[in-house]
């Protein structure tokens, strides 16, 4: 047979061959299958050969064994299947398979059916109620259960045996099942079925998993009667002793073999015909082929069907001793998630041993048949266990002890048997409880419960296996877990049977044969034969080589295997387990016989005990403190029970050389003890290791005082040495000895001598080494010992009067140079001599005296760093016993040298970076401010934080809310400064001390404006954050963290009343640059334990802000805000304005506000933060809108010095950044104050226009103060009496709200007020005036006033023109309705009127008319014109002469004119509607049209970004630009580009917009010019370039790198726009250009490298891609069209569709450049990202029109007009062939455009060539490849040039001799330059290529000169 190759023999014939084998070798036992049969006891005489030959084993034959029967389902068998519902029979049919989830699913269905029965039960109340349907299923179904429960019961799911579990709990409680039950197990079940169900049932019951073991054990208990809430009712079964015996043998049966327990509870199914009926037979045997039950109670009968159904097979005889091993790794498992067969033997084992255990615990009594007392034996003498010996007394069983794979306390006889091992052989020795440390813990359980007391003493033959059992897996136990339950029973044994170490070293010696002994036998002395020595030495895991018994001091010494794992258990560290298991030593020890540790000196034994114990000490394996101490107990009290044994057993003759092996014991034993704590190597406690050593000394002291005298000389001898490692360990064990030993002892009086000595050698040694001054190493080594000693003796050390006095006289002379060298010293010393006697004086003059000595040696040195550098080494020591509290609280700083030193360290830290030594220094000082300063020091540093802090406070509130960008540089020092001043002073607060007095007060005001008012809730601020959370600590430490300190109220009051006027003067003072609103804002989040009514306490009152608001200038700021609100005159202000001092802002982002600016401004935020207190105040609201009255003319111009907003200071280009970001702050309060105001008069109240016209007609005050009516009448008396522009236009505010609700009746009532008050307050009336024609209804009554005013017109004569003439005009104009209403506003007649009257004026006037009157003229004129427009007359000619007289004398420089121009263009505008649909007037119109228009175009050349904004500017410009835009094309020239180019950096959109039209068509002109010029250039000077002025525009910087984002403000989204369009007009400049043009833009674009640095960055930047982060997605957009009328230059998503056409254009246009910045790019990922861009959005419509212009030619190109050509298009292929046929033949050249075209080179091949040279054909590919790829041509151009070259080469044109190509690439132009010597001729644009490369001017061909 092959080496390794498996047998084919059958396991029979394999163990046949095995038996007759070891027949056949002299003394080789004979192979058996069944157990050894354990002879009688030798009670007589006979020899050991005669017991010897009964130890031989007998030849029995083995049988082999039979396979288990298939096992039969009781369905199909018993007929149930067609009984019981079809429902039940698929569930319980699922109970049989395999499958763990059918079975679990399968379970919950049988559940429901049990519930729904026991429902069904428990609605019946009548108490003989037998069972309904549903009770008589289940109980029919209960033989199927039966037949299931052992397989579900040990399954290996935790969830199938629980719903086991609980399910066998359900049927137990149902009566009727239990009634079942309890017959099938009395009258019905067999004994294998009794066993198997009921052994399971227990198994179950002490299931490994908790919960299921409590399921199982709940249904057990209930069943058999010991529960305690069991119904007395219900029937219960008795466990009889048969039963339980039968349950015994099952439990062992599954501890030994659980594989065939297994195998036979899952035996495989075998199907059979379900049977209808089953016969009965006669007779114990039956009738052939009639299966027949066994018997309950006859012997073994053949099989038989009973009425349960389930076959039983006849039993098998199973020897107890086979045993299933585990094995040493698990199979692999038959599926995924299934458990091995290693887990399922522990699972089943350990529930096995808990059935056993709990059969012992409960029915031990009833195993014996016999009854008697219940003591600890029966009533034969015989102990109780002796009934369970059979089965405990295996070493197979016993093995679940042992956690190795073999037995080594199983003999080698009992190892031959048959496993589970696939019936492959025999396992030697193996062990149950292997790699199952749930097997072994069950184990030990059980061990526990047998050694109880009530069970009695175990026999013989089970003691003698659990000896060796226990004593030989206790000690190589690796589970911590199993060694946790292992300890109780383990003492328990070893106190109860002590000889179990001699039985076990017997058995050894017996190599654990089956020959026992009795206690009293004696051992054989006869050598054991060699054959049993060499198989015992196979199985012992032991060193053998002492194996052979020895004789110590006459006694025979045993060699126990035990022992020596025992000693390899304390060389581990007692397997890791140290801190449980020392203290176990001494107890294992003292119960090991003497047979097997003698008590001698002399033996190796002892020496072998003590090695092991020092062991883990050796190879380090104490991890911990806590395992170090029990580790040294140990060792201790081993040693002293060995010296005790030692000195108490022996004889007097042997007596004493014992004694002294004792001493040098001990001494070797110390001095290695000393050295292991000395060392550290013994990590230990020294106190608790000192402590451990006196109790070792007492017990050797009361045991003999030689003993103590050896050890403590021992240990003094050391202590003695004063070595360096031993200076913290000997002061230790010298105060605990002291403490320890009684004076009057032996002990206690060396221990007295040792300290006196050690005491005087230490201080004399520091004395010699301080007087000596030797370095500071040689005294710090000096003095340590006496640190040692004071900080282990304590004040005990100072009680000694001789001590004391030297160590005072010690530290007193030698302070500074112990502090330095050694700063321990002095703690230790300050802290134990202050508590002894009248010290504290004493102590108290040393620190100071120590203090002022400091002091003077830091201030000896010269500079700053250098004094910082000596402090840390005095000072830092001192801090830190101060932290940790071990100065003594008594010492007080009282030294003025100290003060001064640490008052120049303060500024010197506060006012510099001192470094963190200093920090360190300062800080720990204030900490401990009581050890170190004096109230007068506390004083001075005081005064210096609150001067640092105050000071920067001050200066930060100043500029409160200024953000830092642009802000002018603030001091960073002060900040750090404050910074760390409120560091210190937070240190100095927390340590206890509070600040007080007047720099206290201000130092508290200073933290809250740094805590709360100063820093900004964003976190944008200068201000650090540790600064803020240092000064909210320090302001909490008085407002918040409240103390019975005396004066600490009146401080808070003081603090309180300080802070609110800094704040309210901060509020209205206009020459700093803090922000009100930034101020109430911090105000609002409160400041914590202070409470402010910002009202009351911060604001000025009502008076004082009316005082205010009368000395600003009522009058309007500039007077063309008359352009957007008709009630503004036009006439400037005649008073003078005073303007109030404003600081300057700089490039601060705030608006410069005057007192009455910043007092409105925080009245705005703090009302509309708490818009109640605004319906409160209703005063407020008059000051809010005059607020937004001011920021309406700030929003709208900024050219004029605004007396609220920056007074003198200069305005701003309106272009400028700053000018813009204050516009838009502005905005952001406008809105604000419209909000609010709009909130509070938006409340309706009834009938309110009749009360407050009539309170003022009638002067009535009787309407209600507070409300809105009250409010209402307020404003217009305020208006009234002043008659300001200011208060009218709040009123007109006001009455816009008021009007939304108003009826005509009510819009009749105001028209009186107007009549009643226009000629004492015109302004006002004129406001209410324009008020109700624009916001009411059309009231009855205004028409006739309308009237009435124009008739007034005719009766003014021209002198009072300008007075009274101009009030009327504008009292006219006011009531104008819109141009586009339905209200007609005059009637023909009465306009015609109004215009003579107006000619009458200017005719008759004795002086020109004023500019004021002219515009109001105008503003008349343009309403009346619609009137008069058919009605002929001179008022035109009028009408015209005053158009061009206003637009030659106004301007948009000059913002007086504003008013008048944009009134002017307003009424051209009207002109130009009407002339539109009237002849006449047109034909008049025209003569005068140019001239105006003339004018008009002056107007628009003039560039305003330099300028100021102004909203009527911008009016006045967008007025032009819709007039100008319609205008005749022949008006547009050449330079209206140049001119004109600024229109699209104008501010305003549609200014933007109408001048991209104009520049388009001016674009168009442009190159129309450049065209013509470049056609008449027959020198090659001329260029065509872009304008300069578009080249500004383009290189404008859009801040790309601060991305593109959405919600940008409008200012910012205006920049972008100018710049795109202005890319537009560029690439509209290609458009019509000519091939040379078109070159000149491109190298001019080229070398200016605009493209690359702006076009592309801003364009990929506006798209999303330059990041890839928010790429611009174009799925539902076009890029080859942009509409302008949709464009609004301020939406994000306009500009970003503008920026995709913007590349599609330049991928059209220019593409070599985009193509050349791709090429420069290394990004990859950019790269990619732009060509799938490209190709995705771009490359399709690009690809699309290529092809289009193909297809669809010009009629003048080459392609329409060249014969013989033709063109073949594949849009699939992206592929155009041109064909040109010659004689027949064809030409053809194909160009197939890639995918992400034009980024990627098209492909030009040729497909045919006839006729044409290779030289010539490659120059025709290059030269199209160069007009397409380099010179930005289209595929058109490429194939028209291919056309004229073919074309003009079949006619008989030459080619050029440099390109070899007819037409040039460069400029389309034919070989004109000859050379006169070759004729060949060129290129003008090759030769001049030639020449530059060459550096002369000769001929490429000939080399002659050509010029």
């Amino acid at each position: 047979m092959v080496k390794g190759q498996k047998s084919s023999a059958t396991a029979g014939t394999r163990k046949k061959n095995a038996r007759k084998a070891s027949a056949a070798v002299p003394g080789q036992p004979a192979v058996s299958a069944v157990p050894v049969v354990k002879p009688p006891k030798n009670t007589g005489k006979g020899s050991k050969r005669e017991m010897r030959e009964t130890r031989k084993r007998e030849k029995v034959y083995v049988p082999p064994v039979k396979p288990v029967p298939p096992q039969l389902d009781p369905l199909d068998t018993t007929g149930l299947a067609r009984i019981l519902p079809p429902d039940l029979v698929v569930v319980l049919r699922s109970l049989g398979k395999k499958d763990g989830v059918t079975k679990t699913k399968a379970l919950e269905e049988l559940s429901k059916w049990v519930d729904g029965a026991a429902k069904e039960l428990s609605d019946v109340q009548d108490e003989d109620y037998v069972g309904g349907e549903k009770i008589n299923v289940i109980v029919e179904m209960l033989p199927v259960w039966l037949h299931r429960i052992p397989v579900l019961f040990t399954h290996p799911a935790r969830r199938v045996r629980s719903l086991a579990g609980s399910l066998q709990t359900a049927l137990v409680r149902l009566p009727p099942t239990r009634s079942a039950l309890v017959h099938w197990i009395q009258d019905q079940a067999s004994q294998v079925e009794l066993e198997t169900v009921l052994g399971t049932w227990v198994m179950l019951a002490h299931d490994v998993d908790r919960l299921v073991a409590n399921v199982g054990e709940r249904a057990l208990t209930e069943f058999i009667g010991s529960s305690p809430n069991l119904v007395a009712s219900l029937p219960c079964i008795t466990l009889t002793p048969s039963i339980l015996s039968d349950l015994l043998t099952f439990a062992y049966r599954a501890v030994l073999d659980p594989a065939g327990l297994h195998a036979s509870l899952n035996p495989v199914a075998a199907p059979i015909d379900p049977i209808i009926h089953i016969p009965s037979g006669k007779g114990g045997k039956g009738k052939k082929g009639v299966p027949v039950m066994q018997g309950k109670k006859g012997g073994q009968f053949a099989p038989q069907a009973k009425k349960s159904g389930r076959y039983v097979p006849p039993p098998t005889v199973e020897p107890r001793s086979q045993i299933t091993p585990t094995p040493d790794t698990p199979k692999t498992v038959d599926m995924p998630g299934e458990e091995s067969e290693a887990d399922r033997s522990g699972r089943l084992r350990a529930s096995a041993l808990g059935a056993v255990r709990w059969i012992i615990d409960n029915y031990l009594l009833n195993l014996f048949p016999l009854s008697g007392t219940p003591t600890t034996t029966d009533a034969t003498g015989i102990p109780l266990l002796q009934s369970v010996s059979p089965h405990l007394s295996s070493s197979d069983f016993w093995s679940c002890l042992h956690p190795g794979p073999t037995c080594p306390f199983t003999s080698p006889e009992d190892s031959t048997r048959t496993g589970d091992n696939g019936g492959s052989g025999v396992q030697v020795g193996a062990c149950c409880g292997y790699s199952q440390p749930q097997v072994r813990r069950a184990a030990w359980t059980l061990v526990a419960s047998l050694l109880d007391g009530k069970k009695g003493p175990l026999p013989p033959d089970i003691l003698h296996i659990m000896s060796s059992a226990i004593l030989r897996s206790a000690w190589v136990e690796t589970d911590t877990g199993v060694r946790a339950v292992l300890i109780k029973p383990l003492l328990m044994f070893l106190k109860e049977y002590p000889q179990a170490w001699t039985i076990d070293a017997e058995r050894a010696l017996n190599s654990y044969g089956d020959v026992e002994h009795s206690q009293g036998d004696e051992i054989d002395e006869e050598e054991p034969e060699d054959e049993s020595e060499s198989e015992a030495g196979d199985d012992i895991n032991v060193d053998h080589t002492d194996e052979t018994d020895s004789m110590v001091e006459g006694h025979l010494t045993l060699s126990s295997p035990a022992f020596h794992e025992f000693l390899s258990f304390l060389e581990t560290g007692c397997a890791g387990s140290m801190a449980e298991g020392y203290p176990l030593v001494l107890v294992i020890v003292a119960g090991i016989p003497r047979r097997v540790l003698p008590r001698s000196l002399t033996s190796p034994h002892i020496s072998q005990l003590l090695d092991a114990l020092w062991a883990p000490f050796y190879a380090r394996l104490l991890p911990d403190r806590r395992a170090a101490a029990a580790w040294l107990r140990a060792l201790l009290e081993c040693m002293v029970f060995i010296v005790k044994q030692v000195c108490e057993d022996y004889e007097q003759e042997d007596v004493a050389m014992e004694r002294r092996q004792a001493r040098l014991l001990l001494v070797s034993q110390f001095d290695a003890l000393w050295d292991a704590l000395s060392t550290r190597a013994l990590r230990i406690d020294t106190v608790e290791a000192s402590g451990t050593v006196a109790t070792t000394l007492d017990r050797l002291n009361k045991i003999e005082e030689d003993l103590f005298n050896a050890a403590f000389d021992a240990i003094a001898e050391k202590i003695s040495k004063n070595e360096e490692q031993s200076f913290s360990l000997a002061p230790t064990f010298l105060y605990v000895f002291n403490n320890t030993f009684a004076s009057s002892t032996l002990a206690g009086y060396r221990t007295r001598g040792l300290v006196d000595k050690y005491v005087s050698s230490v201080i004399q040694g520091t004395e010699a080494a301080l007087r000596e001054e030797k370095g500071a190493e040689e005294v710090v080594a000096k003095v340590e010992p006496l640190i040692h000693l004071m900080d282990t003796f304590g004040p005990h050390l100072f009680e000694n009067d001789e001590y004391a006095s030297r160590i005072n006289m010690l530290f007193s002379a030698h302070n500074i140079i112990l502090l330095q060298s050694s700063p321990a010293s002095v703690i230790s010393y300050l802290k134990h001599s202050s508590t002894i006697g009248n010290s504290l004086d004493r102590n108290q003059l040393f620190w100071t005296n120590l203090l002022t000595s400091l002091a003077s040696h830091v201030s000896s040195f010269s500079t700053s760093a250098e004094q910082m550098t000596s402090a840390k080494a005095s000072f830092l020591p001192l801090l830190a016993a101060a932290k940790t509290g071990s100065l003594p609280d008594h010492l007080r700083g009282a030294s003025d040298a100290m003060d001064t030193l640490i008052a120049k360290s303060l500024d010197y830290s506060v006012e510099s970076n001192s470094g963190a030594v200093a920090e360190d220094i300062i800080n720990g000082i204030l900490s401990a401010y009581s050890h170190f300063i004096s109230p007068k020091g506390l004083a001075i540093v005081t005064d210096t934080f609150s001067q640092s802090i105050t000071n920067y406070a001050e200066s930060m509130l100043n500029i409160a809310g200024v953000p830092p960008l642009g802000m002018m540089t603030t001091a960073d020092l002060s900040a750090a400064s404050a910074a760390r001043a409120l560091s210190l002073a937070r240190r100095l607060i927390d340590a206890g001390y509070q600040m007080a007095g007047d720099k206290g007060v201000e130092l508290y005001v200073g933290v809250a404006l740094l805590a709360f008012i100063i820093p900004s809730p964003d976190g944008e601020d200068r201000w650090s954050v540790e600064g803020v959370e240092n000064a909210k600590a320090i302001w909490e430490s008085l407002f918040v963290r409240k103390h019975d300190r005396e004066g600490t109220e009146e401080l808070r009051q003081v603090v309180s009343a300080l802070l609110k006027e800094r704040l309210r003067k901060n509020i209205v003072d206009s020459e700093i640059l803090s922000r009100p609103d930034h101020i109430i804002r911090a105000l609002l989040r409160g400041l914590p334990g202070l409470k402010i009514d910002i009202l009351v306490d911060i604001l000025p009152s009502r008076s004082d802000v009316d005082a205010i608001l009368e000395d600003l200038p009522g009058s309007a700021v500039s007077p063309s805000l008359a352009l957007i609100d008709v009630t503004i005159p036009t006439t400037p202000s005649s008073e003078g304005t005073s303007y109030h001092p404003i600081a300057n802002p700089g490039d601060a982002l705030i608006l410069p506000l005057h007192p009455y600016g910043r007092v409105a401004s925080a009245l705005l935020t703090y009302l509309s933060s708490v818009r109640t207190k605004a319906l409160a105040h209703l005063w407020t609201l008059r000051h809010i809108m005059t607020f937004g009255v001011y920021l309406t003319e700030y929003v709208h111009i900024e050219d004029e010095r605004s007396p609220v907003f920056g007074g003198t200071l200069d305005s701003r280009p309106g272009g400028d950044t700053i000018s813009l970001a204050r516009r838009e702050i502005a905005r952001d309060l406008l809105g604000k104050a419209q909000a609010l105001a709009a909130y509070l008069l938006g409340r309706f109240e009834e009938g309110i226009h009749a009360r407050v016209v009539e309170a003022l007609l009638k002067g009535k005050t009787g309407i209600e103060e507070g409300g809105l009516a009250s409010f209402v009448v307020e404003v217009v008396r305020k208006s009234i009496e002043g008659d300001t522009v200011r208060d009218a236009l709040v009123l007109r505010k006001v009455l816009q709200h008021l009007f939304v609700d108003a009826t005509r009746e009510d819009a009749d009532l105001w028209l009186t007020l107007v009549r009643r008050f226009e000629r004492a307050a015109p302004q006002t009336a004129i406001t209410i005036l324009a008020s109700i024609t624009g916001y009411a209804p059309e009231p009855p009554k205004l028409d006739r006033y309308r009237n009435e005013i124009a008739a007034t017109l005719l009766g003014v004569k021209p002198e009072d023109a300008e007075t009274t003439g101009l009030k009327y005009l504008r009292l006219l104009s006011a009531s104008a309705p819109d141009p586009n209403s339905e209200v007609v506003f005059l009637p023909q007649h009465r306009a015609v009127n109004v215009m003579r009257a107006c000619q009458t004026w200017i005719a008759e006037g004795d002086e020109d008319a004023s500019e004021e009157l002219e515009s109001a003229m105008t503003l008349i004129f343009r309403h009346v014109a619609p009137i008069l427009e058919n009605v002929p007359g001179s008022h035109w000619e009028f009408i015209w002469d005053v158009i061009e007289n206003n637009l030659e004398i106004c301007s948009l420089q000059e913002s007086d004119t504003l008013v008048t121009l944009g009134r002017t263009l307003q009424l051209v505008t009207t002109i130009e509607e009407s002339v539109a649909t009237n002849k006449p007037l047109r034909e008049g119109w025209e003569r005068r049209r140019k001239a105006i228009f003339g004018l008009i175009k002056k107007i628009i050349i003039v560039d305003t970004r330099e300028m100021p904004y102004s909203d009527p500017r911008a009016l006045c410009r967008e007025l032009t630009m819709s007039i100008i835009e319609n205008k005749p094309s022949s008006m547009i020239e050449e330079t209206t580009l140049v001119t004109m180019c600024h229109l699209l950096a104008d501010n305003s959109p549609d200014v933007q917009k109408m001048g991209y039209r104009l520049l388009q068509s001016a674009a168009s002109k442009f190159t129309e010019h450049l065209v013509i010029e470049a056609g008449v250039d027959t020198e090659g000077t001329f260029k065509s370039e872009l304008p300069e002025e578009l080249l500004t525009v383009l290189r404008q910087d859009l801040r790309t790198g601060e991305g593109f984002d959405e919600d940008m403000p409008d200012s910012r989204n205006l920049e972008v726009s100018s710049c795109l369009l202005a890319w537009m007009v560029v690439f509209d400049l290609f458009i019509g250009a000519s091939l040379k043009v078109r070159s000149g833009y491109f190298n001019h674009l080229r070398s200016l490298d605009i493209v690359s640095q702006h076009f592309i960055p801003n364009i990929f930047d506006i798209l999303g891609l330059l990041d890839g982060k928010n790429v611009f997605k174009l799925d539902l957009w076009s890029v080859d069209e942009f509409f302008l009328d949709a464009y609004d230059p301020t939406d994000a998503l306009s500009l970003r569709l503008l920026a995709a056409h913007l590349y599609h254009r330049a991928l059209l246009t220019v593409p070599a450049l985009i193509r050349s910045w791709m090429g420069d790019r290394t990004d990859k990922q950019l790269l990619m990202r732009i060509r799938n861009y490209t190709s995705a959005h771009f490359s399709p419509e690009i690809i699309k029109a290529e092809l289009m212009l193909i297809r669809q030619p010009p009629e003048s190109s080459e392609l329409s007009t060249t014969e013989n050509l033709s063109i073949k298009i594949s849009s699939a292929l992206n592929e155009v062939t041109a064909s040109y046929m010659v004689d027949e033949q064809a030409l053809e050249l194909s160009i197939r455009m890639p995918n992400d075209w034009p980024l990627y080179h098209l492909e030009v091949r040729d497909t045919k060539k006839v006729g044409i040279s290779d030289e010539k054909w490659k120059a025709w590919v290059v030269g199209v490849k160069q007009i397409v790829w380099q010179q930005n041509g289209r595929i058109i151009d490429g194939l028209m040039l291919f056309a004229k070259n073919v074309t003009l080469h079949f006619s008989g044109q030459v080619d050029c001799a440099i390109c070899y190509s007819i037409i040039s690439v460069m400029d389309a132009s034919l070989p004109q330059k000859p050379c006169r010597t070759c004729k060949n001729r060129f290129h003008a644009s090759c030769l001049y290529k030639w020449f530059k490369s060459s550096h002369s001017s000769s001929c490429p061909l000939c080399r002659s000169n050509i010029i």
